[in-house]
């Protein structure tokens, strides 16, 4: 192959190899050089066993630069975050860790039961009752109030969750080092759901009363990972189906999405099969909307998982949410066997 002294290139798959010099190639991307290309016109002369290749035309004589800034942001981008940056620090939970309602939970049963024994007649009850929708009716405030209610629905749907948890992460805020005493502690409110060992209503309250809970809340899969690394290590001490034991795990599956919930309905029997048998009775199955328990629930985005720690009383006296940090695991753990050993003096 002979060269002559000019400018000299050569054309290999996808890049041009450039001679400047015989000693001195350059290699240019097919990209970087399509304008050069597009005004070259090559000819090869043959001279015997040997050929020579020139070029009437001007190319590039350097390779364009680029930026520091670019480059170091396209190595962060292929090889993810730096591991020496400093993670994101985390809020403590809301409202200094109080969790629940002011109200202590009642059950409908003992509702019934004392309305049963009052002296009123059924029929002023039922009078009283159409009274009182008639006049929410009418209401103009509750009117407006219920507006606000579907508009807010319709403007914090799924879809906002989500961006949400793109955006921040699926870590909100960290429980706090030590459980709230009792009596700052609020109630755990009641919530009404089936039963997935007898498919029957069951009641929360029912579940927890006279007895200390680890209370796991999802609707997602993803929530079910995260609560798992709390329930995980819990169920190692304390496992289900130990006899007069006043520690158990309840498990609250809350689906507030009437097409989902109908797909989880038809469901039941592959869950059983996925959840312990132990674990059948204290698993409640929910197919309504908790909108009015959310803020004082702190469960902002429906697609975490959230864990409570609740005493004898329905009281909540700790709470988490998202993957288990160590210190919330060691504090749940030390709050739990703390109430034990306060019960039993």
């Amino acid at each position: 192959m002979a060269l002559n002294t000019g400018k000299i290139v050569l054309r290999t798959g996808n890049f041009f190899l450039h001679l400047n010099r015989p000693h001195a190639p350059r290699l240019f991307s097919t990209s970087t050089c399509r304008a050069a290309t597009a005004q070259s016109s090559f000819r090869i002369r043959s001279t015997g066993s040997r050929h020579a290749l020139s070029t009437s035309s001007r190319i590039l004589q350097e390779t364009p630069s680029i930026p520091k800034e670019t480059i170091d942001a396209r190595k962060q981008t292929e090889n993810g975050p730096d591991d020496n940056e400093a993670p994101r620090e985390l809020p403590l939970s809301p409202y200094g860790g109080r969790f629940g309602v002011p109200e202590q939970p009642k059950s409908t049963k003992s509702i019934a039961l004392a309305q049963a024994n009052s002296k009123r007649s059924p029929f002023a009850k039922a009078k009283d009752e159409i009274k009182s929708k008639v006049n929410d009716w009418t209401d103009k405030e509750k009117n407006l109030e219920t507006r606000k209610e579907l508009l807010y629905d319709f403007q914090s749907g799924y879809f906002k969750e989500f961006s949400e948890l793109s955006r921040a992460g699926s870590k909100l805020w960290k429980g706090t080092a030590n459980m709230i005493s009792a009596d700052k502690a609020l109630y755990m409110p009641n919530i009404i759901g089936t039963s997935l060992k007898t498919s029957e209503p069951v009641e929360l309250v029912d579940i927890l009363r006279g007895k200390i809970s680890v209370v796991a809340i999802s609707g997602t899969r993803f929530g079910e990972e995260q609560i798992e690394t709390f329930m995980t290590p819990f169920l190692k001490r304390w496992p289900m189906g130990t006899r007069n034991s006043k520690i158990q795990l309840v498990e609250l599956n809350i689906q507030e999405n009437p097409l989902k919930a109908g797909l989880v309905r038809m469901m039941v029997p592959f869950v059983r099969k996925t959840i312990p048998e132990e674990r059948h009775a204290n698993y409640i199955l929910h197919y309504k909307s908790i909108k009015h328990l959310k803020d004082s629930l702190s469960m902002q985005n429906s697609y975490l998982g959230y864990i409570f720690l609740v005493d004898n009383n329905c009281k909540i006296r700790w709470g988490a949410q998202g993957k288990a940090l160590d210190a919330e695991l060691q504090t749940l753990l030390d709050s739990v066997q703390r109430l034990s050993e306060r019960a039993e003096r």
